[in-house]
């Protein structure tokens, strides 16, 4: 596994947690918020550019901005 994948899914777990426990919500998507960021930065390091402008890692990066935006909204 590569490390935004890894980074991914402990924001998963941290979101998890935070839909389990309430009382501590802020604070797990805080924890979780951390991971995307982290999540992000190991995929913008990890974008090759290819002749041609193809850079298929730009929509692993997208995604985790994605789940950044949906995890700042709850």
């Amino acid at each position: 596994m590569d490390r935004r994948t890894a980074c991914l899914h402990q924001a998963d777990a941290f979101r998890e947690k935070a839909i389990a426990d309430p009382e501590h919500h802020d604070q797990w998507i805080d924890e979780a918020i951390k991971w995307l960021e982290r999540a992000m930065e190991a995929g913008c390091r990890a974008v090759v550019t290819v002749e041609g402008g193809d850079m298929p890692n730009v929509a692993r990066g997208a995604a985790a901005d994605a789940r950044l935006s949906l995890i700042t909204r709850q």
